[in-house]
């Protein structure tokens, strides 16, 4: 075990300090390029289900204890590092969280008629651009000194393996986690257009299949697109297989939510609050498992 150094612990404590500013900084950046429109803004409620002073300094937190973990767990370094950074968090945090919006478009009237989703991905996309490319500043990823060899490799073989029956086990738990945490807010199954009354989880599945039979596929490729999000990191980090397992899974738990204690045009703090524990646990236990099976021990694949 290492010895304890002020100076590295201070140094931490700096970047830290520096990437949640740099977050801040980044999505006002993605604001000010691309805003949301008055009509949807002014929908907007007084608070999400943190109250305002509170949403912006959790989002902040989250993302810059993640990203900066990242970065000084990664071997890569310079634009290759703010690379796989920007994967992480664009893909994890807008794209997976965006296409499902689109998906169930039908819930949000405000994003009817109009090309206002596409917004969301820029708005999220020039965030993370920018947040990347701060944090890798901050962390030292474009300085000259080297960096520990990662641990870690992912080859194609294993991937298609392992991700064939990931793939699986992501639609049983945002199926299990869908219907016993979110599913069962009546507010939430009548802003889906669901039943006021709760339907056995046989019976409501049977009936959302029925409704959308394409549904498993498109979650099934959900979850191959959560592993993508986490291969840049899988790829070059240089810790353990505990700490991997650790930060893969609170990086999928939390960059995908933590945007939710916001208050949000597009539905009421109840909603999100139900939808933060349902991703938050579901996507979790996913990202998990992902960084345990994926990805292969350099040391044995020689």
């Amino acid at each position: 075990m290492k010895n304890f150094s002020f100076k590295s612990t201070l140094i931490l404590i700096l970047q830290w300090i520096g990437a949640f500013a740099a977050f801040i900084l980044s999505l006002i950046a993605g604001s000010m390029i691309s805003p949301l429109p008055q009509f949807i803004m002014e929908r907007a409620p007084a608070a999400g289900f943190l109250p305002a002073s509170a949403a912006m300094p959790f989002s902040a937190a989250v993302n810059a204890t993640i990203l900066v973990w990242a970065a000084r767990r990664s071997t890569f370094k310079g634009f290759r590092l703010a690379g796989a950074l920007f994967v992480l968090s664009f893909l994890a945090q807008t794209f997976e969280t965006q296409i499902e919006t689109a998906y169930f478009i039908s819930a949000f009237p405000l994003l009817h008629g109009n090309f206002e989703v596409y917004r969301l991905f820029l708005h999220g996309l020039l965030t993370s651009a920018v947040f990347a490319l701060l944090v890798t500043l901050i962390a030292g990823g474009f300085s000259s000194k080297p960096r520990e060899e990662g641990r870690f490799i992912v080859n194609a073989a294993q991937f298609i393996q392992a991700g064939a029956w990931l793939g699986v086990v992501y639609f049983v738990l945002y199926i299990l986690f869908g219907y016993y945490i979110a599913w069962q807010s009546q507010e939430l199954r009548l802003f889906y257009g669901g039943p006021a009354e709760l339907n056995s989880f046989t019976n409501q599945i049977l009936t959302t299949l029925m409704a959308r039979p394409e549904l498993p596929f498109f979650q099934y490729a959900r979850g191959i697109l959560w592993i993508v999000c986490l291969i840049p990191l899988f790829k070059g980090f240089t810790g353990g297989r505990v700490e991997l397992v650790v930060l893969s899974a609170l990086s999928l738990a939390l960059l995908p939510t933590a945007q939710l204690a916001f208050a949000n045009p597009l539905m009421p703090a109840n909603i999100s609050l139900y939808h933060f524990w349902e991703v938050s646990i579901s996507t979790g236990l996913f990202g998990g498992l992902c960084a345990w099976f994926v990805p292969t021990e350099a040391a044995t694949a020689k």
